[in-house]
């Protein structure tokens, strides 16, 4: 959530980083189970934003330039094929 070009996304459509990247796979027609025990994180994850074509298109050459994370924590005792974003 902290790349530049997530922030500035966030920025120009006056929302938090982890608005956009929710929104980012709802966009993709990705279903997204995001996790939180805060109350103010659970509203605002159910928050999805439409975004441009071109805000699409900045997120789709993150993972072009390695920088897509999977991140699962804890261990859930399957290989899906991914990294992880901890050493096990």
């Amino acid at each position: 959530m902290s790349d530049p070009a997530i922030q500035e996304i966030a920025n120009k459509n006056d929302v938090l980083p982890a608005t956009i990247l929710i929104s980012y796979h709802v966009n993709r027609g990705v279903v997204v189970l995001p996790k939180s025990i805060s109350e103010n994180r659970i509203v605002s994850n159910r928050q999805v934003i439409p975004l441009s074509r071109e805000d699409m298109d900045v997120l789709n050459g993150l993972a072009a330039q390695g920088k897509a994370k999977r991140i699962n924590t804890p261990l859930f005792g399957w290989d899906l094929g991914f990294d992880d974003w901890y050493k096990q």
